[in-house]
């Protein structure tokens, strides 16, 4: 999940890669609450993942903001 979260602040939010790594902080990764705005909507287009922006915004770094995504992903999908 990692990988797509990075993916989508890069391509979506027009972040620069080079700071987002696992264990950094969001402000560290340079996620600022426009970009949230803009991974907010970017889950729900591209993985129908509906996760409001005061969740993201609180995760403490960019690894539990991957798991968080993650989390709902799973949860969203049905079971057979």
């Amino acid at each position: 999940m990692y990988d797509q979260l990075k993916d989508l602040l890069v391509t979506r939010a027009g972040l620069p890669g080079e700071p987002i790594v696992p264990e950094a902080s969001l402000a560290a990764a340079g996620i600022d609450s426009m970009a949230v705005t803009v991974l907010s909507m970017a889950l729900e287009d591209v993985m129908g993942v509906a996760i409001d922006e005061d969740e993201l915004s609180a995760a403490p770094s960019v690894a539990a903001l991957a798991e968080l995504i993650a989390d709902r992903a799973a949860a969203a999908v049905p079971s057979p």
